[in-house]
């Protein structure tokens, strides 16, 4: 096998993202490990507590040997897109194989609900439940039960289950599937067997930079980044949006748009916004998303159909010489000097200027341009 490629945000990196680095590395030996990474702006709808530059070099001290981005607006997206562009980068750096973690590495169970979930009889067993004010994540998992069962829809009821089902579903013929048992989550409090990704980025906004080191992957340094720095920026700018503009971006349906609109004339904080635009129905990562996107100034347009570019970040020497070999067949541009490829990152340029304003001093504009690929 030539490659081996990870779908991550890093957000931050902990030990259990280097368990799962270490575990994909013994179970495809002398393969290099491809890392697509989200940049600065991550899927849950936030900022990253770190730019994408320090978390690759990081990445591939952790293990890997080659990150490429995944451009915001395929990470600052739900799960079947987020996982169908991270896919398709991948192929493009010429992996063999995915490698994710899941709560239950149950290949064929998984794959069985993929196959539900994106077959001809969902849409119709989908329709009762969301017509009944269901939540999208919630209509889907009755959907499941009714075409695999019960017992089998549970299964995506956990966080990583739940997109290994995307990843699944996104791949092509020629990528294996690598499941990799996950006991960690996302969210939740911090213990010292399973760090959480939440609680420690909940630790480095406040300072707390010695109670998240034992779970980290290295010791932090540099800025750490928080959206709230730029709250009443955020909170102007929906107030000068109208209903129409806000229901037109991507997931802004089903009421989302002008619920949101309603939520900002009264929201005197992001969390109080966030509160009043949530129903059973418009999921609070949603309600996250729609905001940022709105805010950060994109609309559907800036979405193409699948990424049209494929941009390393940082590369070890294995990962320069698989890519190399790759870069002859790739079927998108590959970026390694960003100054020579101004007009395919100029949407990208853009967000992390306004990044950059997260920063506990900002930035100023044109970071884009003045990082090169770290290699390790």
């Amino acid at each position: 096998m030539r490659a081996v490629g990870i779908i991550a945000e890093y957000n931050p990196l902990h030990t259990g993202h280097l368990r799962h680095l270490a575990l994909t590395r013994a179970a495809c030996p002398g393969a290099a490990v491809v890392v697509c990474l989200s940049g600065n702006w991550v899927q849950r709808g936030d900022c990253a507590v770190a730019d994408k530059w320090t978390r690759a070099r990081q990445a591939v001290a952790g293990g890997a040997d080659l990150v490429v981005e995944l451009p915001s607006v395929f990470a600052l997206s739900s799960a079947p897109t987020f996982a169908a562009a991270g896919v398709s980068l991948l192929a493009a750096a010429g992996v063999e194989a995915l490698s994710f973690g899941c709560e239950t590495p149950d290949l064929p169970a998984l794959q069985a609900l993929a196959a539900a979930a994106h077959g001809p009889a969902f849409d119709d067993a989908l329709a009762p439940h969301l017509a009944r004010g269901l939540s999208y994540p919630a209509a889907r998992q009755k959907a499941l039960e009714t075409l695999v069962g019960p017992e089998a829809a549970r299964l995506v009821e956990r966080p990583n289950n739940n997109l290994a089902v995307e990843y699944l579903a996104a791949l092509p013929e020629g990528i294996a599937p690598l499941p990799i048992p996950r006991s960690g989550m996302h969210d939740g409090p911090l213990d010292r067997d399973h760090p959480s990704a939440s609680a420690l980025r909940a630790l480095l906004r406040r300072g707390d930079l010695d109670a998240a080191a034992p779970h980290l992957a290295a010791p932090w340094t540099g800025p750490v980044y928080d959206l709230s720095r730029l709250e009443m920026a955020i909170l102007c700018k929906l107030r000068q949006m109208d209903p129409e503009a806000l229901t037109a971006l991507p997931d802004g349906r089903d009421g989302m748009g002008r619920r949101l609109w309603r939520a900002v004339r009264e929201a005197e904080s992001l969390p109080q916004l966030y509160a009043l635009a949530k129903t059973r129905r418009l999921t609070a990562a949603r309600v996250r998303r729609v905001a940022l996107w709105a805010a950060l100034g994109l609309t559907a347009h800036d979405r193409p159909a699948a990424p049209e570019y494929l941009r390393v970040l940082a590369m070890t020497r294995r990962g320069a010489e698989h890519l190399a070999v790759e870069k002859g067949t790739c079927p998108l541009p590959v970026i390694v000097k960003p100054a020579r490829h101004r007009e395919a990152l100029v949407t990208e340029s853009r967000l992390t200027d306004l990044f950059s304003l997260c920063a506990p001093v900002p930035l100023p504009c044109g970071q884009e341009w003045r990082h090169s690929p770290a290699v390790v």
